[in-house]
């Protein structure tokens, strides 16, 4: 049936700035929405719902279901806990619940695809990237304030296993792909479908990289760093680029330098917020990331290395360290 739908039932693990706004706007639409999170915020929500205030989407509160552990199958998983918390988050939601599913992470650089693919390989896990300056402000209540609201969907390299699980069901990956887009642009966010994965996460690193790593070392938000930290800000992003060609990927520096340029001056990174709050940063999920990218194709990154080293340290030397 055309108009029938595939995707009726939506979890979002990580209920913050990002999966928060998303859970809201979803509930708010009328669909299944259920929240996964730490016991004390699923408690919260469970009790008092999600109170979204929103420059672009109005303020609001709604109830959604919400638990420590998912307990029923669902068709979309969207995960968006901060990459610190991914590992601890995921053992929230078992394989067996989202065994042809959608996953959808919208998450801070690249290497997280490997670890939801090897945690869900019963299901199809997108590339995704979402543009929003959204903030947890407490457990279950979120301000959204940018005029930006994007995301970004690549269904290439799907998962065979996921694959032949919607053909069973009678819908090819890109079929509900199209739908999930469609959901979103419904409840108002600006939604492109894209079929090259790393093209879409890497233009992302682009943009959140240089703004993200100089901003929190500068301890500014983006108006005072462009102009103070210029040559740091366009040092990274140069150095994105490098690495990027040397993985056959085009990325447009033009392009990015006026997107730094045009947002609003008072914007601060969410890694900036973390730094501000005194909580773990996500240096290596971005910078540490895009280190040992920059090693694997032997590029050589000074710029980005000596941000990273420094934010650090100022991190308590929490990042993992990998091969």
């Amino acid at each position: 049936m055309p108009n029938e739908k595939l995707l009726t039932h939506f979890t979002v693990l990580g209920p913050g700035g990002v999966g928060g706004l998303l859970a809201g706007l979803l509930a708010r639409a009328g669909h299944d929405v259920t929240v996964v999170a730490t016991e004390p915020t699923a408690e919260r929500i469970a009790a008092d719902g999600l109170r979204v205030d929103s420059a672009a989407f109005g303020d609001f509160t709604i109830e959604v279901a919400a638990e420590p552990e998912l307990t029923r199958p669902t068709d979309v998983l969207i995960v968006a806990p901060k990459a610190t918390a991914l590992q601890d988050a995921v053992r929230r939601v078992a394989p067996e619940m989202v065994r042809g599913a959608l996953v959808v992470p919208l998450l801070n650089g690249f290497e997280h695809m490997d670890v939801l693919r090897s945690a869900y390989p019963g299901a199809q896990v997108l590339a995704a990237t979402i543009w929003v300056e959204s903030t947890r402000v407490a457990p279950g209540h979120i301000s959204q304030t940018s005029p930006f609201t994007t995301v970004e969907l690549a269904a290439a390299n799907a998962d065979p296993d996921a694959n032949a699980a919607a053909d069973a069901g009678g819908a090819g990956p890109d079929e509900r792909v199209d739908e999930l887009a469609a959901h979103l642009r419904g409840i108002g966010f600006t939604t492109e479908v894209r079929d090259d994965e790393q093209l879409t996460l890497w233009q992302k690193v682009h943009f959140l990289m240089p703004t993200a790593l100089v901003c929190s070392h500068a301890g500014a938000p983006i108006g005072v760093v462009r102009t103070d930290r210029r040559a740091d800000l366009l040092g990274v992003m140069s150095e994105v680029g490098q690495v990027a060609a040397r993985l056959g990927l085009t990325l447009d520096s033009d392009r990015v330098t006026a997107m730094a340029d045009g947002i609003p001056p008072q914007t601060k990174p969410s890694m900036l917020r973390d730094r501000e709050a005194g909580r773990a940063m996500e240096v290596d999920a971005l910078g540490g990331a895009f280190l040992r990218a920059a090693r694997r194709v032997g590029v050589d990154v000074p710029v980005t290395a000596r941000i990273v080293a420094d934010l650090e340290r100022v991190d308590g030397g929490s990042a993992q360290q990998r091969p």
